[in-house]
């Protein structure tokens, strides 16, 4: 299971939008190095795929408006991953970024807010199964096309 880091994602403020980085340092039990969005303990960094803003992006219950338009950074996200099944990734797994960072899954899903413009008014919203939260496991330096790989031990 390979894939790539599309975008790395950063905002120093939160009430700033998240703006693409060509690199940053993942620093361990943190995050990304500023990123306003970093959380202790689980969530300190989050993962959803480029596919699926691609999907977002394209669903015909969106609209012109600002609010419904899906691009990387949209779901504040700190890394969007190309060519990578997020849904077949479980709680517990390492996944490994580049030659030498790890972080660690430690939850999946993301609930949608109350006027989501993308689960509402039909079906099942993805984010559920396709967005992730991670802790950082082993620090270094990331940047946009480094392979990510879940690890094995």
């Amino acid at each position: 299971m390979n894939g790539k880091i599309a975008c790395i994602n950063f905002t120093p403020d939160k009430k700033e939008q998240k703006k693409q980085v060509a690199s940053g340092n993942l620093i361990k039990d943190i995050g990304l190095e500023g990123d306003a969005y970093n959380k202790p303990l689980k969530r300190q960094i989050s993962l959803i795929s480029a596919e699926l803003i691609r999907e977002q992006a394209e669903c015909p219950r969106t609209g012109t408006e600002p609010e419904f338009i899906v691009k990387p950074g949209s779901f504040k996200e700190t890394l969007t991953t190309e060519s990578l099944d997020l849904s077949k990734i479980k709680i517990g797994d390492i996944l490994k970024i580049g030659d030498t960072v790890k972080i660690q899954i430690t939850e999946k899903g993301m609930t949608c807010w109350e006027f989501c413009p993308w689960n509402k008014p039909e079906g099942e919203c993805p984010l559920p199964k396709n967005f992730l939260f991670a802790k950082v496991l082993e620090s270094g330096t990331i940047k946009s096309g480094d392979r990510i790989s879940k690890y094995l031990i």
